[in-house]
């Protein structure tokens, strides 16, 4: 099995969002998705791509994606009062079943966490799964001061 490592186009943009829906079920998160959640993100990425705010990184398998990471650029409060106004995030990291434990993700965050070094961003931020955080920990992220209360709604 060959594994080819490739940056998203556009064109890419629609599974992209399907393997996105995908982690927001196998995670549990389905939950608290709007019923447009599919057709809202495809809209926030294809405006993102055209930014130069967002890019993913693919890994195929016979021309098909089986693994995903997304670098994003963020300037929400209170990270916009910062001299540069901006910092780089780490999301959609996804390994389809059949696929995981090969070193995709691992390959895929290095490629992501590069080009958020190129963009010049000061600092990155994540949401890390159990599964995810030996990665992370391996990259050289530190735990983090956020802390989140889910209300049961």
């Amino acid at each position: 099995m060959e594994i080819i490592y490739d940056v998203a186009s556009p064109d890419d943009i629609a599974c992209i969002v399907d393997m996105k829906i995908d982690m927001f079920h196998e995670f549990g998160y389905d939950r608290y998705l709007d019923e447009n959640a599919s057709e809202l993100i495809f809209k926030d990425y294809s405006r993102m791509y055209e930014e130069n705010l967002a890019v993913h990184f693919l890994a195929k398998v016979d021309n098909h994606i089986v693994g995903i990471v997304g670098a994003f650029i963020k300037s929400d409060i209170p990270f916009r009062y910062f001299s540069k106004g901006h910092y780089g995030f780490i999301g959609d990291v996804y390994t389809i079943p059949t696929h995981r434990n090969l070193g995709i993700s691992m390959k895929l965050n290095e490629d992501a966490l590069n080009w958020l070094r190129d963009y010049g961003v000061s600092f990155v931020r994540l949401l890390a799964s159990d599964a995810g955080r030996p990665i992370y920990e391996q990259l050289g992220f530190s735990p983090d001061v956020a802390m989140v209360l889910n209300f049961d709604t």
